[in-house]
């Protein structure tokens, strides 16, 4: 993970340690007994519902987990509180899910930049996704906004892990925009969203805030 930027995830799944004390045989020069201590670890998991297949729901079956990142930090390493567009930033954007720790820590940076906007991140899609597997964030947004929100992760690229953009049925890996193919409706053309899709491992570096507009 990068630096300043840690997040945990939690694994979803309870543990309960049942000790049981074993009594060893005498042994045979000695005669005297031996105890032994001996645990039996058993897990349960977490109950979740299965969510039904739409275009943009997020897995609500699916809790999130404990907050264990130091949004703090998280804000310093960035250059956040150096920026008078910063209100105040002391907790993490909800609806994520289940996703990765440097993904959720990405969704915090753009968050935090611009004013909370509202965040999909785990959930079912009806084509192949990143969303499926904790890799993607939408930030429900439209015009200038969702420009801005863009640009600026595609300037912390690096530093966010950031893998591609997709914004107003385009496509950006980071060499400039691609057109797509239409998809029929604003949401699937991502003219009310802007989708960032993150690298597969984590990245190594803080995203600068004074790069965004």
């Amino acid at each position: 993970m990068h630096r300043g930027m840690s997040a945990a995830v939690a694994g979803g799944v309870v543990a309960a340690l049942a000790p049981a004390l074993v009594v060893g045989a005498q042994a045979a020069d000695t005669g005297t007994a031996a105890m032994r201590l001996a645990a039996d670890e058993s897990h349960e998991d977490a109950p979740g519902a299965t969510a039904m297949l739409a275009s943009f729901v997020p897995v609500t079956s699916e809790p999130e987990p404990p907050e264990l990142l130091d949004v703090q930090d998280l804000i310093k390493a960035s250059g956040l509180l150096d920026d008078p567009r910063i209100a105040h930033c002391d907790s993490e954007p909800h609806g994520l899910g289940r996703v990765k720790p440097w993904v959720r820590a990405g969704a915090t940076f753009l968050s935090c930049l611009y004013d909370d906007p509202e965040l999909i991140g785990v959930a079912q899609r009806s084509r192949p996704s990143d969303h499926t597997s904790g890799h993607a964030v939408d930030l429900m947004t439209r015009g200038a906004k969702g420009d801005r929100i863009a640009d600026c992760a595609l300037a912390n690229k690096d530093e966010l892990g950031v893998e591609y953009v997709i914004w107003k049925q385009r496509m950006n890996y980071g060499q400039g925009w691609e057109r797509m193919e239409d998809r029929g409706s604003d949401t699937e053309n991502h003219f009310d969203h802007v989708h960032v899709s993150f690298e597969h491992r984590s990245p190594d570096g803080d995203p600068v805030a004074q790069r965004c507009r």
